[in-house]
């Protein structure tokens, strides 16, 4: 351990030192040389920052706020804003196209979440992030929830992202718990910009083609203007086999080491495997016929060699890597937006925007999986060598597990339109005031189309095939007798008019194209989001009355109205019987029933917010603050909340100040949280409260579990899952939403100091330290979690009992709700340096240094009560340690760039897993490896007239770690691109 710190500590210290570099040589080499540079002793000039709707100087802002305007989104390549605010040490958890491609589906979200770019500060999650465009918020692009869809904000028209950390509910509302991501577009736009730009990775796929124009015209004198934008953005698929280490045999996965021999033997738990498959079945089929199996094309069936966890290496099974789907998504983007506003006067000025967003996303998962089908002997397309062996062995009918890796993929393709306006009026009242009066509309609708999805019962038609005596060829057996169908008929009338087509699984790419279309289908569903608020504000200062030593002080007040709605209503296909799946007696299963769903709510709001400036140009006092906020919530769903912040500035000096926070923000249960419909659920239960489980739990279980037992008349001395008749059925339940949920609470301080040295100018150094403590937070427990939570808390009287049914008599379960409840624990503390130094010189051009840091102390989750504390410092997309440091260098028309975004190793296992278990698995298989990202641009642009550009992203080629697909780095590989830029007017 003192290695790795120490070796840290070097890293930190020279990314440090190559920001310091180039100020020492500028004053050593040329120091007259150096152009008059006041951007380090911050602006006097009162301004809104996000965290705050007060005007003060940016040097006085009491939150921290780290921001990135349009160039370096520029320099950075990307096109997609959320994969460019990854590398942020905030919001390395955000999920963008990769997170929403083949399996993956963002926030468990089913239905509608191809191609949803979500931000996640903090690792809280998309919930508790709050997202502004402009100060106010957007409409969502999930279904359910108020997560924004950053896919739907236009890349070109940013001006800059502001991100906060903290709550900032007093000023903003519910959701902003682990801070706030506020989008500033650009004002006052007058010529006209536009940008193209071309990629493709070094192996010649995952093309990206990107195009904006943006034109605008200030008019009256310049109290007015009016901008209009468009953007094209699209990007190809990538697919697993496109990468030839996760192709099939390629692929290394850790599975369970079967050859491990105990403690101290040497061996480990968990070793590296490669060509896994999954044993019992084949891309032909399996058939067992005497004992002996067979591929379903005839051949002998290998079923390879043990490779630990269930799996077999080799042999004639499924390859593991074939169920796994896309990489990246095929996606295309449309966007229109116009901007406009006139000030008539100091007393009225007009702003005005109207946004449009077409975006389709397109990815396709896993083939359909393992299906048994039945066949009877007179099948057609059954080889002879199998029918006689069939016969030999007096079996009329054989069973061939098939997993149908030559039929189509399953997928999803979502088309999102997006509209958003808003109207809003500023003025002033007096010397003294302003009011801020808006009102804001959204809706995003999604049309959702589920690709390749199975008619069941027109499936199992097509399999039971027979000759048709007519033609001598094969055909449905349904075709010829309407009453022989495996399953009920709801998608078509069998007889000779059906169009029952013949499907041939005994073997691979065997089946007829036209066959698989009658039986698979692209149903289309579709959802609808909405947001309406209202909002007026006051702010002014109460200098006309008196005035502090500091200044006067200054004020916000106001209130606001939102409403927000949504809805999804599933085809037919999905709430019909049609496509559910049926159990080996040929039976209705509900559980994979698809309900509407419906919900609303709306909140009224009163805030106000303070800043009382103590003192100001004394001696150790060039500045000292305190502040205050405050926001009252009435919600039509979980009643009244509230929320509030203290925050104080001092500098000593103008060089330093020191700033801190502390907050109580709240977050109001989504949509789907409270409103989700019920439905069906199934689940196996090991009851805690048989005998043989009753000290698993806490010190309550064993009375609880007798109290229990007795009063539903069993006697608790025999209740065994061996006198349980249904111990290995399983027991059907429902879930829904949670109408009784209440709000999240979080309770956040930060602290931190900035430095804007004056004997350095265009030198910034923030350091703030943030701990925040979330409580009451939303979490879905498994059905045996509840089991357990109910006789393992001090009563049963409580809200987990409420969920688990049993029958009188007997006591067994036999029944369950599970629901969202607020029963998890969130707590995360961590560091943020931010590093920003601009050096002009006359001869040597500009030199531009960004450095931004992040030390992650603590990440903590507690799922349930009594639960085990989750590390999750140090996993997956949440290192301990990470980076971004971003040097640029301009001269005249050429502007050199260069990006470098590390992280630490994180690890591979849950760290409760390989704690004190030093067999566990080899050192290097314990932890990712360490991320390097090197990406370099040259722009050669004027500031009138057209320019070109060309870069390179992950130059050095980094690649993910064995068995990983997207850790630390994805596997896109090495990419190229290149752009030309043009831009007339001021």
């Amino acid at each position: 351990m003192p290695s790795q710190l120490s070796s840290r500590a070097l890293l930190l210290a020279g990314a440090l030192a190559c920001v310091s570099a180039v100020p020492a040589w500028a004053q050593a080499a040329a120091p007259a040389d150096a152009a008059p540079d006041t951007s380090g002793t911050g602006s006097d000039e009162d301004i809104v920052v996000t965290g705050s709707r007060i005007a003060r100087p940016d040097f006085e802002a009491p939150n921290p706020i780290v921001s990135f305007d349009s160039q370096r989104i520029q320099q950075s390549g990307n096109t997609n804003v959320t994969t460019f605010l990854q590398r942020v040490p905030a919001l390395t958890t955000s999920l963008d196209n990769a997170d929403s491609a083949g399996p993956n589906r963002p926030d468990n979200q089913l239905y509608g979440a191809a191609g949803l770019n979500l931000l996640s500060l903090r690792g809280l999650g998309s919930a508790r992030t709050l997202v502004l465009v402009n100060g106010r918020r957007h409409v969502s692009g999930q279904i359910d929830s108020a997560a924004v869809d950053i896919n739907s904000l236009p890349t070109d028209l940013i001006e800059r992202v502001d991100v906060l950390t903290g709550g900032a509910s007093a000023v903003y509302g519910a959701d902003g718990v682990s801070g706030v991501v506020n989008f500033i577009l650009k004002r006052d736009f007058d010529g006209v910009a536009g940008r193209t730009q071309f990629g493709i990775s070094e192996q010649g796929d995952a093309g990206n083609r990107f195009a904006s124009l943006m034109a605008g015209k200030n008019f009256g004198g310049g109290r007015g203007n009016v901008t209009a934008y468009y953007e094209y953005n699209a990007d190809d698929p990538l697919q697993n086999d496109d990468r030839s280490v996760l192709r099939r045999r390629n692929r290394l996965y850790t599975v369970s080491n079967p050859a491990y021999a105990g403690p101290g033997s040497g061996t480990y738990q968990q070793v590296l495997a490669g060509d896994l498959r999954y044993p019992g079945g084949s891309p032909a089929g399996v058939i067992d016929i005497g004992g002996t199996l067979y591929n379903g094309d005839g051949s002998l069936y290998d079923p390879g060699t043990d490779a630990g966890g269930g799996f077999a290496s080799g042999g004639s099974a499924t390859s593991v890597a074939g169920y796994v789907g896309d990489l990246l998504p095929k996606t295309e983007r449309h966007a229109v937006n116009l901007l406009t506003h006139y000030d008539f006067s100091d007393a009225f000025q007009l702003s005005l925007e109207g946004k449009f967003v077409q975006s389709t996303a397109t990815t396709f998962g896993g083939f359909t999986g393992n299906y048994t089908g039945d066949f009877t002997l007179d099948n057609p397309y059954l080889p002879i060598n199998l029918r006689d062996a069939a016969l030999a062995n007096a079996q009329r009918v054989i069973s061939s597990n098939r997993n149908n890796t030559d039929f189509p993929r399953l997928g999803e393709s979502d088309r999102r339109r997006t509209w958003r306006g808003v109207i809003a009026a500023t003025g002033a009242v007096s010397d003294h005031a302003r009011y801020d009066v808006s009102y804001t509309y959204g809706q995003t609708d999604v049309r959702i189309t589920k690709l390749n999805d199975r008619w069941e019962d027109r499936y199992y038609a097509g399999l039971d095939v027979v000759t048709d005596p007519s033609t001598g060829r094969p055909t449905c057996r349904s075709n010829l007798n309407p009453a022989a169908v495996q399953v009920p008929t709801v998608s078509f009338t069998p007889g000779p008019n059906s169009g029952c087509l013949p499907i041939n699984t005994f073997g691979v790419n065997v089946t007829d194209p036209a066959a698989l279309a009658w039986a698979t289908n692209n149903n289309v569903s579709s959802a609808r989001v909405t947001q309406s608020v209202a909002s007026a504000a006051l702010t002014g200062d109460f200098g006309a009355l008196f005035a502090l030593p500091g200044g006067p002080v200054k004020f916000a007040l106001g209130g606001e109205y939102r409403r927000e709605t949504s809805r999804f209503d599933p085809n037919s296909f999905l709430t019909g019987e049609q496509w559910y799946q049926y159990d080996e007696g040929n039976k209705f299963d509900p559980t994979f029933v698809i309900s509407p769903s419906r919900g609303a709510f709306d909140v009224w709001e009163v805030f106000g917010e303070i800043d009382v400036p103590l003192l100001r140009d004394r001696p150790f006092f060039e500045t000292l603050s305190v502040g205050a906020a405050g926001r009252y919530s009435d919600y039509s769903t979980i009643g009244s909340t509230k929320a509030y912040q203290f925050n104080g500035v001092w500098a000593p000096v103008r060089d330093i100040s020191f700033r801190g926070s502390y907050s109580q923000a709240v977050r109001a249960p989504n949509i789907g949280e409270l409103f989700a419909p019920v439905g069906p659920a199934t689940n196996f239960f090991s009851d805690p409260c048989y005998v043989e489980n009753r000290n698993a739990g806490t010190s309550s279980r064993a009375a609880n579990c007798a109290t229990l037992i007795n009063g539903l008349g069993a006697d608790p001395a025999a209740f065994t899952a061996a006198n349980n008749p249904d111990a290995a059925v399983l027991i059907n339940g429902s879930r829904s939403g949670n109408p009784g949920l209440k709000e999240e609470t979080a309770r956040t301080w930060t602290a931190g100091t900035v430095l804007r040295p004056r004997f350095l100018p265009g030198l910034t150094i923030s350091a703030d330290w943030y701990d925040i403590r979330l409580d009451d937070a939303i979490s879905i427990a498994d059905a045996n979690t509840i089991a357990n939570l109910c006789v393992d808390q001090p009563t049963l009287d409580n809200v987990y009992c409420a969920a688990i049914r049993r029958r009188q008599g007997t006591g067994y379960i036999n029944g369950y709700t599970v629901q969202p409840q607020n029963v998890a624990r969130y707590a995360t503390a961590g560091l943020d340096l931010n590093i920003s130094y601009v050096l002009r010189t006359a001869s040597a051009g500009t030199f531009d240094i960004r450095f931004v840091g992040g030390y992650l102390n603590k990440l903590e989750q507690i799922a349930t009560p009594g639960a085990q504390v989750e590390d999750q410092v140090d996993q997956f997309n949440r290192p301990k340690y990470n980076f971004v440091f971003s040097p640029t260098w301009s001269l005249g028309e050429v502007t050199l760039s260069y990006n470098l975004r590390w992280f630490d190793a994180t690890r591979r296992f849950a760290k409760l897993t390989t704690d004190n278990n030093p067999d566990y698995a080899p050192a290097a298989l314990l932890r990712y490896k360490e991320l390097w990202q090197h990406d370099v641009q040259v722009q050669v642009a004027p500031d009138q007239g057209v320019g070109f550009y060309v870069g390179v992203n992950n130059l050095a080629n980094q690649r993910p770690s064995v068995d990983s697909i997207d850790q630390p780095i994805s596997s896109l590989g090495r990419y190229f691109y290149a752009g030309a830029k043009v831009r007339f007017g001021a």
